[in-house]
């Protein structure tokens, strides 16, 4: 699920994706912490920002969906 999130977040933006890691810190059994998330890193941006635009507008437009399904999913 990881990996389909951090493929599906270079859609999400033109700019470079944050890079997603859910885990906040881990703390052994004493109670000390052993990593704690810092700031936000982020990744190289793969897809040009002319191209992310083009694929939500196919993505968005009613008549490439499959028929039945046109109001049931909608991007704004």
């Amino acid at each position: 699920m990881l990996d389909f999130a951090s493929a599906y977040s270079h859609l999400t933006t033109t700019t470079a994706p944050a890079i997603i890691n859910p885990i906040l810190e881990i703390r052994s059994r004493d109670g000390s912490i052993l990593y704690q998330k810092t700031g936000t890193n982020l990744q190289k941006q793969i897809i040009k920002p002319g191209i992310v635009s083009l694929i939500w507008k196919i993505l968005s437009d009613t008549a490439n969906r499959i028929p039945g399904r046109e109001n049931k999913f909608n991007v704004a």
